[in-house]
Formats: C-alpha cells, structure tokens, sequence
C-alpha cells in the first residue's frame, strides 16, 4: 500500500514535469508522447488488419465459392446433383454455373474477363446482394453485366456492344458479341475480372451447350471446406474435381494474418522504445533530484518509501500516456476511413487498388479485446521500465549526498 506522502510527493513530481530542469521536462514529453503513439498506432493497425480479415471472411467469401465442384465434359442431369451436394451436412447454398475465361474487346482496347453464367432463379446470396445494390439482375441472352473497374477500363457505357473473345484448345477461336446491361462493383479483387451472363449463353460459349460447368457451394465452417469438399467427391458420380477457396484466396488469407502479426510488432517496438524514455526520464529526474532525496530520508522517508515515490511518478506517466493513446487510438478507428477517402479526394489519387490489394476500402473493425491487450501490455512495460530508476533512488545514502551541504 502507499503512504499518503509518498504518493503526495510522487504526485507532485509527475505533474511538475521536470521543475526547472528544461531537459527533464522534454524527456519526459518524449516518454509520454512515445506512450501516445505507439498505443494509439497500435491499436489503429490492428483493428485495420482485422478488418481486413473480417471483409475477407464476409464479403469476399461471400462473393467466391468455398468449394467449386467442376466437371470437365459439363453437368447434364446437374438438377440431381445439386440436391445430392446441398443434402451434405454443413452447405449452406449451391449454385449450378458456367464460367469461360478469355478476353474482351471494346475499341482498340483489350483486358482479360473471367464471364460467369448464372440462372436468375439460383445466384448465389452474395452475389445477389452485390447486384441488388447495383439495381441490376442477371442478364439474358446476349448481354452481360461488367464490373465497375472493367467498365471503367474499357471506357464502355450500358447498351454499347463488346466482343467476347474465347481461345480454344481444339479448333478455332470462339468471339461472341454482347451488349453492356448494367454494371456492378464487389469492391475486391475479383472486380479486375468479373463479367455476369446468362447460364445457358455462357454454356455454349464455354462449348458445353446445355450443360454447367459445376456448382458453387457455400459451407458454415469456411475452414472445414476442403474436407467437405473431398467428402462430397464421394457422394457424387465419377468425374467430378474440385477447388476451395485456399486455392483460390489462401494466400491472401495468410499475408493478411502474417501482415497483421508483423505491423503489430513493430508498433509494439514503439511502446517498447517509449519505455526506455521512461527509464532515461526518471534516471535524469532521481539525478536531479538527488539533493531532495537525501533530505526527505534525512527527514524519515525510508528506502521502501523513495522506491513508491518514484513508482508513483512512472506509473502516473505510464497511465497519462497510455490513456490518452487508447483516446486517440478509438478515435482514429472512428475517422480513419473517412479520413482516407478525404485525402484521396484531396490529392487525387487511389491509396487501394484492387489491381495490387483485395478490396478498394479501409476496413475496420475495433475489438474491446485488443484495446485491452495493448493497454495491459503498455501498462506492464511502463511498470518493468519504472523499477530500475526507483530502486536505484532508493539506494541512495543521503550523507554522500548532503557532505558538502
């Protein structure tokens, strides 16, 4: 427990800065603005990198199939396989589709389009959402709904006709006219290639008319999809293949996670750095205050009651910091999107490109758990930095301090 005077005179130290020793008081605004920063920063970054993974789990997930059973030579009776996968324990949805991959051409200008064949009875409920924000639906015949970013590239608008150019393995190369029915953005990746068409236009385009590609399935454990994935290759007839979504987006599930444990080291490193400040404050502070320590021990203060006061005037630095650190860090949680879309309007200039990152936005996503973490951490960093400068005032012998006084 601390003594009143003690703690009275701990008090004092801390909001006294350094007295009137100038280079004390800017270590100590070193120390505390160290604190600030690094714990705000902390906690910004890691509710970004969470956010990141929660848009990866609910959004991209929700637009890219867990498991895409495909069939090499196309689905005839694809309405019984359908229900043979949807009654597998943990899928959620199962969607028949067609897919051909290839290029489309509009005006002198050429990009690559994966084109997506989907019945308008039976689109997925991702996807759905995604054109129902869009105010657009699955197109027929020949027309086709184009991402945003392809639109853009292209420089094409709704009604205008494009060329949708196959490569063939056997035979000659397929082209197909389409017109632009509308257009659509699932602010990710996928928006480089994506093109919606009609099931069956899409089949024939693929050279199985008639038929399906396979099916996009949607599991309730997203991690448990690929070995739902082989146990529904043994409920169905032989031919079938199949991809998750490790294939597909595994890679970008583990740099967000490596990106995430590696940013947050390294801010932690500042918290760590901003200790250190506090060991050199208060090294200066017990230095200059030797004179003060020996008369309070002249005056009965013991070696234990030295140690509290310098314990008390660490500490209060350390939760100064820490507090107004987890203020700004909750703060820039809050405004960090918005702030962002503002510069880039400001300057310009587009900080995520879906060309080089997995969604066009900041994402955010603020736990109570990490906050409480970095604090907690921050808080026993400050108290192990605090210890060494106190015992070493406690220690002091206050004749070798006042012989020549």
């Amino acid at each position: 427990m601390f003594k009143p005077l003690p703690l009275f005179i701990g008090l004092r130290y801390f909001s006294s800065g350094g007295g009137g020793n100038r280079l004390v008081s800017f270590i100590s605004l070193l120390a505390i603005s160290g604190l600030v920063l690094g714990v705000g920063l902390l906690i910004i970054v890691l509710s970004v990198m969470n956010g990141f993974d929660r848009e990866l789990r609910e959004r991209i997930l929700s637009v890219v199939p867990h498991v895409q059973i495909i069939h090499q030579q196309g689905v005839a009776d694809w309405r019984a396989d359908s229900l043979l996968i949807a009654g597998q324990p943990s899928v959620t949805e199962v969607t028949p589709y067609s897919e051909v991959n290839g290029l489309v051409h509009f005006r002198q200008t050429s990009r690559p389009i994966q084109l997506l064949g989907l019945d308008d009875s039976a689109v997925p409920a991702g996807l759905n959402k995604v054109l129902a924000e869009a105010a657009v639906s699955v197109p027929q015949g020949n027309q086709l709904l184009l991402s945003e970013v392809l639109a853009q590239s292209l420089n094409i608008q709704l009604g205008q006709r494009l060329t949708v150019i196959v490569p063939a393995a056997q035979g000659p190369t397929v082209a197909q006219a389409f017109t632009v029915a509308g257009v659509f953005a699932t602010h990710t990746e996928i928006d480089q290639l994506l093109a919606i068409g009609s099931l069956p236009q899409v089949a024939e385009l693929a050279g199985v008319p008639g038929l399906v590609n396979g099916f996009r399935v949607q599991v309730d454990d997203q991690f448990n999809a690929r070995q739902l994935g082989y146990r529904m290759l043994e409920e169905l007839p032989f031919g079938y293949g199949f991809r998750d979504w490790f294939q597909t987006h595994g890679n970008l599930y583990q740099a967000i996670q490596l990106s995430r444990n590696m940013v947050g080291l390294l801010i932690f490193m500042i918290i760590a750095i901003a200790a250190f400040n506090v060991i050199s404050m208060l090294m200066m502070s017990v230095m200059d205050k030797r004179k003060d320590i020996a008369i309070l021990q002249t005056l009965g203060l013991t070696r234990a009651d030295i140690l509290r006061l310098f314990l008390t005037q660490g500490v209060m630095i350390g939760l100064f910091g820490i507090a107004i650190g987890v203020l700004l860090g909750i703060l820039g949680c809050l405004w960090v999107a918005d702030f962002v879309l503002w510069l880039e309007s400001l300057l310009g200039v587009t900080f995520l490109n879906t060309e080089v990152y997995p969604i066009d936005y900041i994402p955010v996503d603020m736990r109570g758990s990490d906050v409480l973490m970095v604090a907690l951490a921050a808080v026993g960093l400050n108290l192990l930095a605090t210890l060494y400068p106190a015992l070493r005032a406690s220690r002091m012998v206050p004749a070798d301090e006042l012989r020549y006084e």
